[in-house]
């Protein structure tokens, strides 16, 4: 079991840097391949993130993709409401935070499907200060979300971002800095609640950080579409399997 949960941290990790979506599949690795429950395995997979973010932000502003200017509001709504979420889901039931979980793993499965999409436009067409705003709320909302579910930002944030028409790689990238500050400001209100494993966090974080350099490679000199396709399969697969279990 130690094995599996080591080769799905480092695919997971692999997601993460190359499309900015998949850290939500950790959690159902750390559940059933780490033996542990609902609350905790969203913790411990949210705690893991930082280190992650760490790694993939460097990558990322090594390549010099990260566009300050866009990524500094969505992080600081994030950090905002990632404190919020946590606390929120400290008290919400294992059941319907399973059901969340997977409503958001089928999304992520549909996201992946969609062909690329000029969006609405509107990033061009706001004002400095109302592109701000926008970023800001953006950040408010996947930060509440992310908190509370352990998943990392680029699920919500990434496809969100793609709507308002800003650029794919840079979408990428900002998910790649959210997920450390989500990770700053959720895990603080789950170490307090005592959720977060360290005996399976570190051996997790290893293994996911080998994944995350490779994924940053891959996003800067292949395409990702074909990476996407294959995913949304599995993500399909196990939110289905995630609420199936919830529901039954």
């Amino acid at each position: 079991m130690l094995a599996a949960l080591a080769v799905s941290s480092f695919l997971v990790g692999a997601l993460i840097g190359a499309t900015g979506v998949g850290g939500v599949l950790l959690i159902p690795a750390i559940m059933f391949f780490g033996g542990l429950g609902t609350h905790e395995a969203m913790a411990t997979a949210l705690f893991s993130f930082l280190f992650a973010g760490i790694v993939a932000t460097a990558s990322y502003q090594r390549y010099g993709t990260i566009d300050w200017r866009v990524t500094l509001p969505v992080v600081a709504g994030s950090f905002l409401s990632g404190y919020v979420g946590a606390y929120v889901g400290a008290y919400v039931p294992a059941r319907g935070l399973n059901i969340l979980l997977a409503c958001l793993i089928i999304f992520s499965s549909l996201y992946s499907m969609l062909p690329a999409r000029k969006g609405t436009g509107m990033a061009q067409r706001l004002s400095p200060r109302g592109n701000t705003a926008l970023l800001f709320g953006i950040g408010i909302f996947t930060g509440f979300l992310c908190g509370m579910t352990g998943a990392g930002g680029g699920i919500i944030s990434v496809p969100v971002m793609l709507l308002f028409s800003y650029a794919p790689l840079q979408c990428i990238a900002t998910s790649q800095v959210l997920q450390m500050v989500i990770s700053v400001s959720g895990s603080a209100s789950n170490m307090s609640n005592g959720f977060i494993s360290y005996s399976t966090v570190w051996w997790v974080t290893a293994c996911e950080l080998v994944g995350i350099a490779v994924g940053a490679h891959i996003a800067h000199r292949v395409p990702v579409s074909l990476l996407k396709r294959m995913v949304s399969g599995l993500c399909m697969a196990i939110g289905l399997f995630i609420a199936w279990r919830a529901l039954g």
